[in-house]
């Protein structure tokens, strides 16, 4: 699966994150098309370096400086080998990260763990948001019911 070396190294450095966007609206049975890796991560727990520096292990660097992060709202990573894969993270969380946490839904898939936002947590996220891409994936996703 695409991104299963991510989620493994996520879970085995404890790093508490949640998967929101495209690939969310995957996991829920939505069929999209998305190339990247939307996550909220937990901030003031697991840094932005020590992200970065979990992430280098499984073949990704950041898309610029780390030290230029603080003033963006979101920050890529690209893999180094496999240009088309990118692992977005918000560094000004569009939800509250505890409370989402709490909500949160876990998907077992072949022995890893993926951890993501509730769905009604993804909604209020892309209602948010706005754009015509996020509208259609509200519809979509209340159409699929409540899981």
């Amino acid at each position: 699966m695409l991104y299963e070396e991510v989620f493994r190294v996520l879970h085995k450095h404890k790093i508490k994150y949640l998967v929101i966007g495209g690939f969310a609206v995957n996991l829920f049975g939505v069929h999209r098309l998305t190339r990247d890796l939307d996550l909220v991560i937990d901030l003031p727990e697991v840094n932005l370096d020590k992200f970065s520096a979990v992430l280098k292990t499984v073949g990704y660097s950041p898309a610029r400086s780390l030290k230029k992060a603080k003033d963006l709202t979101a920050f890529s990573f690209f893999h180094d080998k496999d240009g088309y894969k990118m692992v977005d993270i918000f560094l000004k969380n569009p939800i509250d990260f505890k409370q989402a946490y709490k909500n949160r839904r876990t998907f077992r898939l072949k022995g890893f763990t993926i951890t993501c936002t509730a769905k009604q947590d993804l909604i209020r996220m892309k209602e948010k948001s706005g754009r015509d891409r996020d509208l259609i994936d509200i519809g979509m996703l209340k159409k699929m019911g409540k899981k």
